[in-house]
């Protein structure tokens, strides 16, 4: 490959739009020659069905500067910002290839990230943060607050933005896997996280989603030109949008059949939440589910991953050790560049086949028979059910050159 620079990102692209292309951009700008990206799969980290399958997100990535698509195993792509950053850098590291780990970030300075880190890793915070805690404020909130009283307001505001708590955690589990990828901080632009119009001719994924839920037609504008016909066309085909709301029914008999042993086997779960949703078995709608769970301590997005997990038999030791296999949805020219070079540089088995990776790696099975379900069960929050064993029959994404992102 000769002088190359490999460069890793981690999105979940629900859906992919603009600033995930001025990511991919900016990475490119900065050295990169290929970029790999890790991406959640039929479920995201809020706890919701993704809007469109994986493998029309992979291509639209892959359409738009994106080289190389792995997945990041439901167990991950549905944990804690922290379980999600440390099982998708654990990927990139395994590749054994990646030279750059870039993301986005609000403040774009990593110096002030690595002065948090530093921070939240010294031995005086476990106190400041205890205090917090036991006033009975959220894990954030009060991590926030420690970092105030140690480090001063700006460092605090870095824990008040949620593409910098991710970069955080991004930076974090570089240190714990003792990766050897440098980081990259690329500073946002137009429409933040969560913002719920479009700013500046951005908007973020939030946004989108809801525009595509409720028909509005104005989304149309908001996302590459080359991702708009692959969106179109997937929800023409009734592959999208998927909604959490179409799994009321199938959520509320999982969690009417759970019982307390299998409450136990749930990720990211402590005994004042497993109490709460035990207690919220008879609630009749989800909104009534969520409610009853939901306190200032857990927060909406925890409780509908536990609930989700409930739905999709996540089984919470999942998400604790590394990834044990790399999956690929798709890649281009460029991507099939990486994937030679890792041929001899991966520390996990890489293939595209659920199939072959499970007879390859007895130990992925659970991960596997946990992808492939979750797969059948998202196919049930489409406009229209949809079909079930996508994950051992949909073939990878493989671009010709003429199709792929900036050349």
């Amino acid at each position: 490959m000769g002088a190359k620079v490999i460069a890793g990102v981690v999105a979940e692209f629900n859906p992919f739009h603009s600033g995930h292309a001025r990511l991919l951009e900016r990475t490119r700008q900065a050295g990169a020659t290929h970029i790999v990206a890790v991406m959640s799969g039929q479920f995201v980290q809020r706890g919701e069905p993704a809007l469109l399958d994986k493998w029309t997100r992979a291509r639209a990535a892959l359409s738009c500067g994106a080289d190389l698509v792995l997945e990041l195993p439901l167990p991950y792509a549905m944990a804690t910002a922290q379980r999600f950053a440390l099982g998708a850098v654990g990927l990139l590291d395994a590749l054994g290839c990646v030279d750059l780990l870039s993301f986005g970030s609000d403040c774009g300075d990593l110096d002030r990230l690595k002065a948090c880190i530093r921070l939240l890793n010294a031995p005086r915070f476990p106190q400041a943060l205890g205090q917090f805690l036991d006033r009975g404020m959220t894990f954030a909130a009060a991590r926030q607050q420690a970092v105030r009283e140690l480090g001063g307001a700006e460092l605090a505001a870095t824990l008040g933005r949620a593409n910098d708590i991710l970069a955080l955690e991004y930076l974090a589990a570089l240190e714990q896997l003792g990766s050897a990828m440098a980081p990259l901080a690329i500073p946002r632009r137009g429409a933040g996280h969560d913002a719920d119009r479009p700013q500046g001719g951005f908007a973020s994924a939030s946004c989108l989603r809801q525009m595509i839920l409720e028909g509005q037609e104005e989304w149309q504008t908001l996302v590459p030109s080359r991702a708009l016909p692959l969106y179109r066309e997937a929800m023409g085909r009734g592959m999208g949008p998927a909604r959490l709301k179409a799994l009321e029914r199938p959520i509320l008999a999982a969690v009417r059949t759970l019982t307390r042993e299998g409450v136990q086997q749930l990720p990211d779960l402590s005994e004042g939440l497993e109490n709460r949703l035990l207690k919220a078995r008879g609630a009749a709608s989800l909104e009534e589910l969520l409610g009853e769970i939901k306190t200032k301590r857990y927060p909406l997005a925890r409780v509908r991953r536990l609930v989700l997990s409930t739905f999709l038999q996540v089984r919470g030791d999942l998400a604790l050790a590394r990834p044990p296999y790399l999956r690929v949805l798709g890649a281009n020219r460029r991507g099939f560049e990486v994937l030679s070079r890792a041929k001899d540089t991966a520390q996990l088995p890489l293939d595209h086949s659920l199939a072959r990776l499970s007879r390859r790696v007895p130990e992925a099975q659970v991960y596997l028979q946990t992808e492939a379900l979750a797969g059948d069960l998202w196919a049930l929050a489409l406009p229209k059910v949809g079909p079930a064993g996508l994950e051992y029959t949909h073939p990878p994404v493989f671009l010709r050159e003429e199709d792929g992102g900036p050349q």
